[in-house]
């Protein structure tokens, strides 16, 4: 039978008494790690919960009309972003991106398309022809006194006739409708001589 050095033990018994002291303070801090990312959990989840829930000014809706997240600045929510990356008014035809003091000095994009199918209209009928004799200020060239600067070419709002403004800006649209009845006259009497 073999005997069993007792120093050889007493090395083996304090190696695994260090050992399970390690693994302890590894253990703790472990735990402590797994603590603190809990608590980091929490509080992500609060965050998604007032997020979702529009306290924070965004809120994430799951509907019959499909998932958007609203947008809202104060109380009331003025915008949504559709699951399929649409932002869509909350009011029917309102968006609003800046406002006549503080504006938006360019609008980058590809196209504008107005949406102006006959079925979302009442009261249809032809232009007055007495617009024909609105007179359009000419066009001017200018810098803006804010923003980023540079010559742009438009119209001065206040020499525009009413009915084309809007606030201290001009209605485009109405402009174009205005400028293309005008065009079309022209081609008729020049088709005519």
């Amino acid at each position: 039978m073999r005997t069993v050095n007792p120093h050889f033990l007493k090395k083996k018994v304090k190696a695994l008494e260090e050992e399970n002291l390690r693994l302890r303070r590894e253990n703790g801090l472990l735990r402590d790690r797994i603590s603190s990312l809990q608590a980091e959990n929490d509080s992500l989840k609060q965050k998604i919960a007032e997020i979702e829930s529009g306290s924070l000014g965004i809120r994430k809706v799951s509907d019959e009309n499909g998932d958007r997240i609203e947008l809202t600045p104060s109380q009331e929510f003025t915008a949504r972003l559709t699951s399929d990356g649409v932002l869509k008014p909350m009011e029917p035809n309102v968006l609003r991106i800046g406002d006549d003091e503080e504006y938006l000095n360019d609008v980058v994009t590809a196209n504008i398309t107005i949406p102006s199918a006959a079925k979302f209209k009442e009261n249809i009928r032809e232009l007055d022809p007495s617009l024909l004799d609105v007179e359009l200020p000419s066009p001017k060239v200018y810098e803006r006194a804010e923003g980023r600067g540079g010559m742009e070419i438009g119209f001065l709002a206040e020499e525009l006739p009413e009915f084309l403004r809007r606030g201290r800006g001009y209605d485009l649209k109405a402009l174009i409708a205005i400028l293309a009845l005008k065009v079309s006259r022209l081609e008729q009497e020049l088709s005519r001589a």
